[in-house]
């Protein structure tokens, strides 16, 4: 039995994706392929589109043979720890033959020396990054100065989520010592973070956009016509829709319980709390601390992680390095049985596939890890704009979701 794993958040998923997990099969020549997805926030700190569960039944009707969940603490976090916590969680599975991810690049090689230069910097790259950090430059910025000052090649490898995904999925596979082999697809139709619809294939950023505007119609075209009524059937939610509770935890915490957040550092802490008087939008306040130094999508995830509250010393704890996580099954395909059995009984780590019945199984540790998730869903569904839909402990008392495929 060959596999492939996938790393995504689909968010939500669309016809590139299902271009993805196709081309991903036939590159692997896979029997199975599985998914580790971001569950009810991203990496962008922003809320997802849709819940996770409703994702998952719509990887799994778009090609995935299974969706596991990426706990919240690393689905939030920068793109190397990203990458760590989905890599981790693939090595721990002990069924994964290959790792498929898109880029917009298919030169395994200068990725492959980016990721190493990466883990074993040398002088001149470590004394081109402080140096540009000094001057106000945001680290991807500068990351890519130093990696243009010591190999000579281009910086705009470093410019594109995918590529510097890509480099950290890289990376996290040499940390880890893994005998997973790496394969590239090439990205087609729009870039990233392009944010109009214009052919079968569009970015996630112009289907969120268009779901946005409530004109759901408009997704025909971008979306498997299998997922379509997933969405219809679905109520989006809004980043700012967390604006309420955003700015109740702000007039009622100070600077110094804010300095424990992750993500916080440099006196951002005071930044943010003078915010308080003039934004109330979350994405008003992100636009109002914005900088050279501070990305949107930076400050996105530290926004996050005050909403959720995540700490520092939880980012420590469960750092991948240190930290054995646990494997939560949040779907499969009926036809994929035997790749769950695998799963089973290969993982090196409990897998949970009834949070009620195998919570038991776990360390206290992860049992921690597992609260945080569920503390987690129930703030995402908070910004349902109805009460009837804001449900809590969905964690404990949804199933698993099985689709007859």
């Amino acid at each position: 039995m060959k596999t492939t794993a996938v790393i995504a958040e689909y968010n939500p998923f669309h016809n590139g994706h299902k271009f993805h997990l196709r081309s991903a099969r036939k590159a692997s020549s896979a029997d199975y392929i599985f998914a580790v997805m971001s569950p009810s926030f991203v990496q962008r700190g922003e809320c997802a589109v849709y819940d996770k569960w409703a994702r998952t039944r719509a990887a799994l009707r778009g090609g995935a043979d299974m969706v596991i969940e990426l706990p919240v603490i690393y689905s939030t976090a920068s793109a190397e720890n990203f990458a760590r916590g989905a890599i981790k969680i693939i090595c721990a599975s002990g069924i994964a033959d290959n790792l498929a991810f898109g880029a917009e690049t298919t030169d395994m090689a200068a990725l492959s020396a980016a990721a190493e230069l990466f883990i074993n910097p040398t002088p001149l790259f470590n004394e081109v990054l402080k140096s540009e950090l000094s001057h106000g430059m945001s680290f991807p910025s500068a990351r890519a100065a130093a990696f243009s000052a010591v190999t000579g090649k281009n910086p705009e490898i470093l410019s594109t989520s995918n590529n510097i995904l890509a480099i950290e999925y890289l990376k996290a596979l040499k940390i880890f010592s893994s005998n997973i082999k790496p394969i590239i697809t090439k990205r087609v139709g729009a870039a990233y973070n392009s944010d109009k619809i214009t052919g079968t294939i569009a970015s996630a950023a112009a289907v969120r956009k268009v779901i946005y505007s409530g004109r759901i119609n408009l997704l025909t075209q971008a979306v498997p016509p299998e997922c379509f009524d997933i969405y219809e059937k679905s109520t989006p939610i809004f980043t700012d829709n967390y604006s309420d509770a955003m700015a109740y935890i702000l007039r009622t915490t100070s600077a110094e319980n804010l300095k424990n957040i992750s993500g916080i550092s440099e006196g951002l802490e005071n930044r943010i709390l003078k915010t308080v008087g003039s934004s109330y939008k979350i994405t008003d306040i992100c636009s109002e601390l914005k900088t050279k130094r501070y990305t949107h999508t930076r400050l996105m995830r530290i926004l996050c992680h005050i909403l959720l509250g995540i700490t520092k010393e939880q980012e420590e704890i469960f750092s991948p390095l240190n930290f054995d996580p646990y494997i939560r099954v949040l779907g499969f395909r009926k036809s994929a049985e035997p790749l769950v059995s695998a799963l089973c009984h290969n993982s090196s780590v409990p897998v949970i596939m009834n949070v009620n019945k195998d919570e038991r199984n776990l360390s206290e540790l992860q049992k921690s890890l597992l609260q945080i998730e569920k503390k987690s869903t129930d703030i995402y569904f908070l910004g349902q704009p109805t009460p009837s839909a804001k449900k809590r402990a969905l964690d404990y008392t949804m199933p698993v979701i099985i689709e007859n495929l």
